[in-house]
């Protein structure tokens, strides 16, 4: 994979439908059924899941609901890479992410940059990975039509993610949206997964990354997007985003009926007031 190639679509079919007019119709559902009224001036960053959407897609119906309307001049994506060991960060600076709905530009310029700034070695990590592809077609729907993106994977836990959100909220322009993917708990019962997920969701809530990250650590919290979220949660802050809310919390036990093996979804959006 060069550094001039298109990323193409990995998971269409199989996180979600691979018609564009399918896929176009179920977004629509899940952000039209969503109970938040839209406040896209208001927000600068979002925490959404990553699973297939017949189990996350209206917790990330909320999310995306909450920024219909908003015209970002560039979207920077952050998660979590499930495949390749990552030190620091990934950041993707080829020409453009195929969708179903149309392509997205990378915005090139910036996200050589932020590789820089990152000490990004490889574009790789990016192809089988899930958690940021699954954003572009509500990010569509949100905003008109593509954006340009800045896509960045991370690996694990480290002070260094929110020293990033930090330099980012230097680097963004007002208007511009982090979307931090990632999904709760997983694979644990119904109630346990509704304990954890908790605790876990009021940890980002507090604003505090230190003591979400030592969380993490220490297993009281669970979320496979942890570098993400630390790095939107310090952008948002230093950003001067101080209204924090919970839009949205479910299980696959929502969809699959199944209590005892569940994962968990939240929404969450970081504005300014």
């Amino acid at each position: 994979m060069t550094d001039t190639m298109p990323r193409p679509t990995m998971v269409a079919g199989q996180f979600y439908p691979a018609s564009p007019r399918a896929l176009a119709q179920a977004v629509r559902t899940f952000m039209d059924t969503a109970t938040v009224e839209p406040a896209p001036e208001r927000v600068r960053a979002l925490v959404v899941p990553h699973a297939g959407y017949v189990y996350s897609g209206q917790t990330a119906g909320f999310a995306f609901r909450r920024i219909e309307g908003k015209r970002p001049s560039r979207a920077v994506l952050l998660g979590c890479s499930h495949r390749y060991p990552i030190f620091r960060a990934s950041v993707y600076t080829g020409s453009r992410f195929e969708s179903p709905l149309g392509d997205f530009p990378v915005d090139r310029d910036f996200a050589h940059d932020l590789a820089e700034v990152t000490g990004s070695r490889s574009i790789e990590p990016h192809l089988p990975e899930h958690a940021l592809e699954v954003q572009l077609p509500f990010l569509h729907a949100a905003c008109g039509g593509p954006v340009p993106l800045v896509p960045v994977l991370f690996g694990s836990h480290s002070p260094w993610h929110a020293d990033l959100g930090k330099k980012l909220a230097a680097l963004l322009d007002p208007g511009d949206l982090v979307l931090a993917s990632t999904d709760l708990s997983h694979y644990l019962s119904q109630q346990r997964a509704a304990e954890i997920d908790a605790r876990t969701i009021e940890a980002v809530l507090s604003k505090d990354t230190d003591a979400f990250g030592r969380g993490i650590d220490e297993s009281r919290y669970s979320m496979c997007g942890s570098t993400a979220v630390i790095c939107a949660m310090a952008f948002a802050t230093a950003a001067g985003a101080s209204f924090w809310q919970l839009l949205d919390y479910r299980t696959s036990a929502n969809a699959s009926g199944d209590c005892t093996r569940v994962v968990g979804y939240a929404a969450i959006s970081m504005e300014t007031v």
